[in-house]
């Protein structure tokens, strides 16, 4: 009987993941972008066109590519991404707490094998700060979101 509610959660829960993906494939999710902000366009050669948004119709979408704008074919469009800022900061100071530990770990043996000399450890000091800043570096850039996917 104990096995009886995971199978059940399981059946309920697959559907609703299903339908949380095919909702990508749905062209009326481009109507959610701003004008100007960053687009991704993938064409049915995997070209990848980047620039601002400038519109969408039932047939295209519109975008910048190097100042000029540039409609590409709903039928030719395989992927539309955007550039996706909402958790940066969150994302930084993960990385840099991990990496920033991953640093304290490793240097605590050098750390700690030269206490009792009076010591210190001044690459161990930096390695350390490379940690935490790389980390901070490294959550600091931005991801992408998938708006719209073509069904295959």
């Amino acid at each position: 009987m104990g096995s009886v509610k995971p199978v059940l959660l399981f059946l309920v829960l697959v559907p609703v993941f299903g339908m949380a993906q095919l909702a990508k494939d749905s062209w009326d999710n481009l109507k959610q972008l701003r004008p100007a902000q960053k687009v991704e366009v993938m064409d049915r050669s995997m070209k990848s066109l980047r620039g601002p948004f400038v519109s969408v119709s039932e047939e295209a979408i519109t975008l910048k590519v190097r100042k000029n704008p540039v409609s590409i074919e709903r039928t030719n469009v395989v992927r539309v991404s955007v550039r996706d800022n909402s958790h940066r900061s969150r994302n930084m100071l993960l990385a840099s707490g991990i990496l920033g530990g991953i640093a304290v770990a490793a240097t605590a043996v050098p750390l700690m094998a030269g206490s009792n000399e009076g010591n210190s450890c001044p690459a161990c000091a930096a390695a350390i700060a490379a940690g935490f800043g790389g980390g901070a570096a490294l959550g600091a850039i931005p991801g992408s979101r998938t708006v719209y996917r073509a069904k295959k």
